[in-house]
Order: C-alpha cells, then structure tokens, then sequence
C-alpha cells in the first residue's frame, strides 16, 4: 500500500504542432508516493513551486521545433523535437524527476476551454 501526494499548477503557453500556432492554459500535475504510513510523502508547497519553476520561462512564449517569428506577442522557444503534448511531458518528467524523489507520473492536460480537454500522463 502507497500513499500519494498530487499537485496541480495551471500555466499559458503555446507551442507549435504540425505546422499550426496555437495557446492553451494548461494544468500540470505531479504525483508522488511514500509509504501509506509516511507523515509526509513530499511537501504539497514545494511540489507546487517546483512545478511553477519548471513552466515558468515557457509563459509568453510558445513552443517550436524550426526557428520562426514572433506570432501574436508569444516569442518561439525552439526544441530539438516537435513539442506535442507528449514531448512536453516528457520534458516536464525529465526536469521534475531530477528535483522530486518518488515521483510516480505527470499530467499535461490541455485546457477544456473550448470543446475539448486532453490529458497525457507518463506513469513510472
């Protein structure tokens, strides 16, 4: 039996796929967990921060793969990869695992804000 913490930030940002710009206000979530007896699995605060820190220089900005313009005030952060949902979150685990013991999955969840809510989660 396992205990689990999760935390949840939401953050704006673009990022470039198939050619096609476009922003979401994004939640990104991290789980981790400790034994069901643990007082504290991890810090929920410190979670929270390290998940603001880690999307914190994507906002205003959006996310490519070839060197393009300014498009609508976001300036391009240009990738080795295509920065689909599931690079992200694969960026995002890279980044958090090396912070975070325990750390079981991530989420990306692009916004529900029109029609449509996606979720990619990277389970351990």
């Amino acid at each position: 039996m396992q205990l689990t913490i999760s935390a949840a930030i939401t953050a704006r940002w673009g990022h470039r796929v198939d050619g096609l710009i476009h922003t979401h206000a994004w939640t990104v979530e991290a789980t981790v967990e400790g034994p069901a007896d643990a007082p504290m699995v991890f810090p929920a605060d410190d979670l929270e921060r390290l998940l603001v820190d880690t999307v914190r220089p994507w906002e205003g900005h959006y996310l490519t793969h070839e060197n393009t313009d300014a498009w609508k005030g976001y300036e391009p952060i240009v990738w080795d990869a295509e920065p689909t949902v599931e690079e992200i979150t694969r960026r995002l685990w890279l980044e958090l695992d090396r912070q975070v013991p325990n750390l079981v999955s991530i989420a990306l969840v692009e916004s529900n804000e029109f029609d449509r809510c996606r979720t990619v989660r990277l389970v351990a």
